[in-house]
């Protein structure tokens, strides 16, 4: 909130005998160590920008709210303060070390939760992780952590880790039992290559993850290609940013994001739409923050929930769900009508600006109010704000892309852009914010069905050629399957073997009894995890994988940004690192792949990937690179579409979207309510790491669906009481939290909890342009249980 520190009147507070400031289970304030230097008080007041501390009339640091328990202010559990702190006032609840500090071992490693890509700095004593600590070598987040990233590793030595290789010995209705490597790699590749001899290579599939590193997804997809034979692989950008990827190879020719995190704390105007930032990517508010409280920079919000964004918003435009197109068209609108467009920049380096504009005479203030419920002076005063900005930048996440028109929303957004020149140059551009540590660079080394590594058309003969001459088989030219077409011809019996590596469907696809249904379908499931997840439970084959401070390798995050994984441990029992485990199996196959390191495979990568032929892992050190890298020589690129964009005449392209007022999941007598489902801040994607830290579990350790007042009160229902959330594809029991964050007519529920998950809820109704679910709209109802 960038409030002046106030002196508080009271009690002087004695220091031997006060009570501790407690944010359990994370740190404490001890007074007795406290020497009032008030770092704490300033870390969070001028750079974090939340309204928690105070000082007290002794001059102690104190909370606005007048109580010891940080809950009780805007805390979100960054641990900056703690890392501020001097003299350890403030207590490291979750350092397990005995050791002292300066006296532990310490490895700088890049964070495994959310696709920001954090520095972070993993102290160790006896091979065990004790603490982290953010570091301060990347700009992705310049000393900066959120409270899964400082607090929630402890996962990494929960005692479900999976430390040797199960396999079912008799059939389906065995049970999972120790095997060695041996047996269960050579049980894998038979059975792999008895499926492929009976059903043909198309029978197979592979989904490959956004958390493991560039190199593994190279190696997997390249297994799924020249070994299983087909082009039946696909990853979880699929079930998420796919329909920006698909607009932006629309709109300029990439899909990459255009901008950096140094480009967010410059920018002077900012659409956030889709995006609860604060929780997803709490490292890039800090710089939206930054942008606001220290350089002035205006901020617009379009979500129908009030989140927390809300609150440092210039202008809120709460519109109804599924209205995006209709609300960002109107917006474009009244920047044409206002005459702010950038009239050179449409002339010089767009197309289609005719065409385009055209349609846009509908969507006039009063249409857009009536379609969206956002009030016509709202949508003007936020028009503006983006129009007359020196350095505007657009921001969005899953409230854009999860929609049976996501694409046409992630093109709606890049019209924005590209109408008023925010593009190509510092403090301007796009960054859909991306959900996981790799899933840029899973998608670089195109662990997706219709490309090869660095996007290469998998039907371009000349591509095909390339990668063919480089790993000596031919190239598959079947026709593909993405994520939820490969389960429901799992469903149909078309899909008969699958290998899932470091993916858990039964809680991030849509359906999921669909999809537990098609599993057991399978005449054959390998998954390779660090846990035993519910896709692993199903499984014939389960391998034991290693996490990522258990091994080295390279994440590229949100911002392009390739940066190194150090290993800070060995891995538990006899789990190993990804790639080894899929080069073993891809020989036992019959095709052969050896590697002595990751390096040796970023050299390959790097033969074939032209934006990353200057990668290399000794180049990474510190702030590693961001691509396109052209050679070894070269600097990496921090923004995109400076001078050009890499489309067949060098011009970007307006691409004309309409709003469908009759997409998604549509609302009736029996289920009147809209289901929208997201993320919460102390836990990440199904699950199967957060609830398994100590800490991020006690904050939430429950599924609650949150219900808007008018709905409650129609309903029966109080906060605390049980709800049956139900829709035409199953149900749930959750606890009810009534709250305005909610608008009526809609609820909202979180994805993390596999005891009530809330996919067992969604259909599997996809944008056919880009196969992404529309996870943000299903008609639902609620019932109260007794």
């Amino acid at each position: 909130m960038n409030k002046q520190v106030d002196l508080r009147d009271g009690d002087p507070v004695d220091p031997g005998v006060a009570t501790p400031l407690v944010s359990w289970p994370f740190f404490q304030l001890e007074f007795e160590k406290c020497i009032k230097c008030l770092q704490c008080v300033r870390i969070c007041d001028e750079v974090q920008h939340r309204a928690v501390y105070t000082v007290d009339a002794s001059g102690y640091p104190a909370l606005v709210s007048g109580t010891n328990d940080f809950r009780d202010t805007q805390c979100n559990n960054c641990g900056q303060c703690v890392g501020a702190c001097p003299t350890g006032a403030l207590k490291d609840l979750s350092d397990t070390g005995r050791l002292p500090k300066n006296l532990r071992e310490k490895t700088t490693t890049t964070c495994c939760y959310c696709g920001v890509g954090c520095a972070i700095e993993i102290e160790t004593e006896n091979g065990e992780m004790v603490a982290v600590n953010p570091s301060f070598v990347s700009e992705a987040n310049t000393g900066n952590l959120c409270v899964k990233g400082r607090f929630g590793m402890d996962y990494l030595h929960h005692a479900d880790r999976l430390t040797t290789p199960l396999i079912r010995r008799n059939g389906k209705d065995s049970p999972l039992e120790p095997a060695s490597w041996a047996e269960a790699i050579e049980f894998t590749a038979r059975r792999l290559n008895e499926v492929k001899a009976e059903h043909g290579a198309q029978s197979l599939a592979g989904l490959t993850s956004a958390r493991a590193t560039n190199e593994e997804n190279f190696v997997f997809q390249k297994m799924i290609r020249c070994a299983f034979g087909t082009n039946n692989i696909d990853h979880c950008a699929r079930l998420c940013h796919m329909a920006s990827a698909v607009a932006f190879k629309k709109a300029v020719g990439s899909s990459a994001p255009s901008a950096s995190t140094p480009d967010v704390g410059l920018a002077s105007a900012f659409i956030v739409c889709g995006s609860n930032t604060t929780v997803t990517h709490p490292v890039i508010s800090g710089q939206v923050m930054k942008a606001k409280y220290e350089n002035g920079a205006k901020v617009v919000v379009i979500d129908p929930r009030r989140i927390e964004m809300v609150d440092h918003a210039d202008v809120w435009l709460r519109a109804r769900g599924g209205t995006n197109v209709a609300v960002l068209n109107g917006l474009a609108h009244i920047i044409v009508r206002e005459g702010l467009t950038n009239p050179e920049f449409i002339a010089a380096r767009t197309e289609g600006w005719d065409d385009y504009v055209r349609t846009l005479d509908k969507y006039t203030p009063a249409y857009v109010e009536e379609v969206s419920g956002v009030p016509a002076d709202r949508l003007q005063e936020a028009a503006l704000i983006y129009a007359n900005a020196d350095r505007g930048m657009t921001l969005w996440g899953m409230g854009i892309t999860q929609h049976l028109t996501g694409v046409d929303g992630a093109l709606a957004m890049a019209n924005l852009s590209l109408m008023t020149g925010h593009l190509g140059k510092p403090g301007t551009g796009f960054i859909p914010l991306r959900g996981q540590s790799n899933v840029q660079g899973c998608s670089d080394m195109q662990g997706q069905h219709n490309n090869l590594p660095g996007y290469h058309d998998i039907k371009n003969p000349e591509h095909r050629a390339k990668f063919e001459a480089a790993w000596g088989v031919p190239m598959p030219e079947d026709e593909f399957h993405s994520v939820v077409r490969m389960e429901l011809g799992a469903l149909s019996g078309d899909i008969k073997a699958m290998y899932v590596m470091g993916e858990n469907p039964m809680g991030s696809s849509p359906d999921i009894a669909e999809v537990e249904e098609g599993f057991r379908k399978l005449d054959f499931l390998v998954v390779q995890d660090l846990f035993l997840s519910e896709t692993a439970a199903l499984a014939d084959v389960v391998f034991p994988a290693a996490s990522f401070a258990e091994k080295d390798g390279t994440f590229t995050n949100t911002e392009r940004r390739v940066q190194l994984l150090r290993k800070a441990m060995e891995p538990p029992g006899e789990a190993r690192p990804d790639w080894q485990i899929i080069c073993d199996v891809a020989t036992a196959m019959g095709y052969v792949m050896s590697y002595d390191s990751t390096a040796e495979i970023m050299e390959e990568i790097a033969s074939l990937v032209p934006s990353y032929a200057g990668i290399r892992h000794e180049r990474l050190e510190g702030n590693g690179l961001q691509w396109p890298c052209f050679d070894t020589d070269h600097p990496g690129t921090r923004y995109l579409y400076e001078v050009d964009f890499p489309t067949p005449s060098g011009r970007a392209v307006f691409n004309v979207v309409h709003q469908d007022e009759t997409s998604d999941d549509i609302t009736d007598d029996q289920y009147p309510l809209n289901l929208n489902t997201g993320r919460l801040l102390e836990h990440y994607h199904t699950g199967t790491q957060s609830r398994r830290s100590r800490g991020l579990d006690h904050m939430h350790p429950e599924g609650q669906v949150e219900v808007h007042p008018e709905d409650a009160r129609r309903l029966g229902l109080e906060s605390g009481c049980m709800g049956r959330i139900a829709t035409k594809h199953g149900s749930v029991e959750v606890k009810v939290v009534v709250t305005d964050r909610t608008q009526e007519g809609a609820i909202f529920y979180p994805f993390h909890f596999a005891e009530a998950p809330a996919n067992r809820l969604t259909g599997s109704k996809m944008d056919q342009a880009s196969d992404t679910p529309a996870f943000k709209r299903t008609a639902a109802r609620i019932d109260r249980v007794n």
